[in-house]
């Protein structure tokens, strides 16, 4: 017989017997399956073979599953945050659970705190953190589903958090100075990064079209302001605003020797006006500043991010208000822009502090001229 959608099914029909008979004649399980008829013996059961993406109700694959439908896990960067979370998730559900089982078939209802810790223990101190971010987003799925009742991630601890990287020091600025001149793409990618302070995506991505002149109204004087006007690339689908960073003196002799093709980027790969591998990819780029900064003497550790915050610290210093600093560097979580203005504050008032504690000591340290009226 022939099914409607065209796929030839084989049957076995005589004197009260039927069956369906399993694959096509001559074929290993089709002639198992005649013998066993003929012979009288229960046809055998065809092999359960599971299908790789199923997913057990209420379980951790299927709230995984859930999670890639929400709004949250779409707006996130496919090539970056939402791979990482989605490689990290996939590691977490393939861990053994005993019995030819693994974490991901077990059921959410049965995932205890132990049982957490012992799955972020799987992980290096700089991988754990984002494995207790990807635990608490399929528990979120679990509690709004009504799988459970309790999260048993509540108030997990992450590990402590490192430094990041590192702010560039005068030293280490003056030595990429010195070996790269003024518009050369090591410089201009220095300079980008450091008086835009922007991230690496948006430096490589940052092009000529970008430039813009506004009119802003400020302390009742209509100003002009040349800049770069554009959309962060980070958390563009979250946010996607556009966002306006004006031209310092500093970064505007930086960039004068360059040349402005309207629709080429500031920072070109190759000298030839090639659309084709003009702009830099994220990787690539970040790989050519480690590069250059070898070249330049300065240890590692110094990064394109380490001039985004060096930034920052020169925002805090200067004064610059925590919303400023926040609309500058395009955060949306104050507590990033609050380091900066904590730590420089910090250095000053320390400063102030000491200052008056040596001018005490120094006052009390005076010889002193003491009267006697004793004869």
């Amino acid at each position: 017989m022939v099914t409607r959608h065209g796929k030839t099914l084989w049957r076995y029909r005589r004197k009260g017997k039927e069956a369906m008979m399993p694959g096509e004649p001559h074929t290993p399980e089709f002639d198992a399956a005649y013998s066993a008829i003929i012979e009288g013996r229960a046809l055998p059961n065809a092999d359960v073979i599971r299908h790789p993406k199923a997913a057990a109700p209420r379980s951790l694959k299927a709230a995984y599953q859930l999670l890639k439908q929400e709004d949250e896990w779409l707006a996130l960067d496919p090539l970056k945050t939402q791979a990482t979370y989605a490689r990290t998730i996939e590691r977490i559900l393939d861990l053994p659970a005993g019995n030819n089982s693994t974490i991901g078939d077990g059921p959410f209802a049965d995932l205890e705190r132990a049982h957490v810790k012992n799955i972020l223990k799987h992980f290096p101190t700089h991988m754990a953190r984002t494995a207790l971010i990807c635990m608490k987003k399929l528990t979120m799925i679990a509690l709004d589903q009504e799988w459970i009742k309790h999260d048993p991630t509540y108030r997990l601890k992450k590990n402590t958090p490192t430094q990041g990287h590192h702010p560039w020091p005068a030293d280490i600025m003056a030595k990429f100075e010195a070996k790269w001149p003024i518009g050369s793409r090591p410089r201009t990618a220095y300079a980008l990064a450091l008086w835009l302070g922007n991230r690496v995506s948006d430096v490589a991505r940052l092009s000529w079209s970008h430039y813009t002149v506004k009119q802003i109204m400020i302390d009742g004087t209509l100003c002009e302001y040349e800049g770069f006007e554009f959309v962060q690339w980070k958390g563009r689908k979250k946010k996607g605003e556009a966002m306006f960073l004006p031209m310092t003196p500093m970064l505007a002799t930086e960039l004068a020797p360059l040349e402005r093709d309207p629709e080429g980027p500031v920072l070109k790969k190759q000298l030839k006006s090639k659309k084709r591998g003009w702009f830099y990819a994220d990787i690539t780029l970040t790989i050519a500043m480690a590069e250059w900064c070898e070249k330049a003497g300065i240890p590692p550790g110094y990064t394109m991010h380490g001039l985004r915050k060096s930034l920052g610290v020169k925002l805090a210093e200067a004064d610059a208000s925590t919303r400023q600093i926040m609309d500058t560097l395009g955060h949306r979580n104050i507590a990033y822009a609050e380091l900066y203005t904590r730590k420089a504050s910090q250095a000053r008032l320390a400063i102030q502090a000491m200052d008056k504690v040596s001018a005490m000591e120094t006052a009390r340290r005076k010889p002193r001229l003491i009267v006697s009226n004793k004869k």
